[in-house]
């Protein structure tokens, strides 16, 4: 039988059902929402061990024995860099490739906002791999593509989640030299079933139910430094929402570890050196480390881990602004990069209310759980004044 991870470990990266040289694996969605491998015909299986050879969770990928650097960067293109969730470094390293005939994979908003990796050939479709999309990705057949366009010679970028990643580099089971792979620093992955049912509240809430035309998590109307970007919502007949960083409940829910995939508690894929080529993300915290290069516009986090990533990023020189700093600066700000996310303990109940479509239930939990946390912080607080007390009398 295949051995495939636990269901607590699996990241649902789908390369054991891409490598199932039967077809009797499949991805199937759980009661919470996220996708996992299932054997769909167990007398199909010849018990090969390729599902379990290639998992990523059984870590028998090979980190490369380079020296891992650390930048902060964002593109010249104003436009470009608008549009991104950071400094549009993602984008640039798109169009590198684009322009010499290859292919991108990213995730994108599909029907109904439901949250899958697309590939594309055309400079005009990056757009729709730009900008931050809070819930995990439906990889689809996205691994047996790629494979086939970089045996075909085609130039290609994946980029995806640490696990995503992981995976991919699993399932090829060679290095390619013309695969540029990218991850993000990652907080974690929510529920797709509990991401529609949030933009259908919104809906419900703002436009009587019609859906949004355009939904933007990482909107910089208001601003990027010191996390000010907005969650903004827009729909057919000019109606709007929009609400700041941190005060908008899926992303309570999310940031909070309450919808999260349950391996993310414990995640594998952390670190300052990993099996991409590049890691990017928002440089927070970049206004202490050098602030010459915060105009409240959106700048990068770039690691680069490997030759191919050094070479892909020198070659945009001419179109970023960038400098060097140390992993230590890189991180200080940025605990997704070298950390886990764990669960609450409420985590199960609050995503049954939000499955349910009880967002209201699910707000009051959390409100609930922080009125907890804060005054069990001031309790502690106390406690550790009477004990500073009782140490100076002695």
């Amino acid at each position: 039988m295949p051995t495939l991870a636990k269901k607590e470990e699996c990241t649902g990266c789908s390369a054991c059902t891409n490598i199932c040289p039967k077809k009797c694996l499949q991805m199937e969605i759980d009661k919470e929402g996220f996708l996992y491998p299932f054997l769909k015909n167990t007398e199909a299986c010849v018990e090969c061990g390729m599902c379990g050879m290639v998992c990523p969770v059984h870590g028998n990928l090979e980190i490369q024995n380079v020296e891992t650097q650390a930048y902060a960067a964002y593109t010249k293109d104003s436009d470009i860099r608008k549009s991104s969730s950071s400094g549009g470094i993602f984008s640039e390293l798109g169009l590198q490739v684009l322009n010499q005939g290859g292919a991108v994979y990213g995730a994108a908003y599909g029907t109904n906002y439901h949250v899958e990796h697309i590939c594309i050939e055309n400079v005009d479709d990056l757009e729709r791999l730009r900008g931050a999309k809070y819930a995990q990705c439906r990889l689809n057949d996205s691994f047996s593509t790629v494979k086939e366009r970089l045996n075909s010679g085609q130039q290609v970028l994946f980029s995806g989640t640490p696990c995503q990643v992981a995976g991919l580099k699993a399932f090829l089971q060679k290095n390619y030299p013309n695969l540029l792979t990218v991850d993000f620093v990652c907080h974690g992955v929510s529920s797709p079933a509990a991401w529609n049912n949030y933009v259908r509240y919104r809906a419900n809430l703002d436009n009587e139910g019609t859906l949004p035309v355009k939904i933007n998590l990482r909107s910089k109307d208001t601003g990027w430094s010191r996390y000010q970007y907005s969650n903004k919502y827009q729909y057919a007949d000019g109606k709007t929402y929009s609400a700041r960083s941190g005060t908008d409940l899926y992303m309570k829910l999310f940031v909070g570890d309450y919808i999260n995939r349950m391996s993310c508690a414990d995640c594998h894929f952390k670190g300052y050196n990993r099996v991409s080529d590049i890691t990017l993300g928002d440089f927070w915290g970049i206004w202490d480390v050098a602030p010459e290069m915060d105009d409240d516009k959106g700048t990068s986090l770039v690691l680069l881990h490997s030759e191919r990533g050094k070479i892909e990023f020198d070659k945009l020189s001419g179109r970023i602004q960038n400098k060097k700093v140390t992993l230590e600066q890189a991180s200080a700000s940025n605990p997704s990069l070298l950390h886990s996310s764990p669960a609450k303990p409420e985590r199960e109940d609050v995503l049954q209310a939000v499955l349910n479509g009880d967002m209201e239930l699910a707000s009051g939990m959390i409100q609930t759980v922080g009125t907890k946390v804060k005054f069990g912080q001031r309790v502690l607080d106390k406690v550790k004044g009477m004990v500073r007390i009782l140490g100076w009398r002695r």
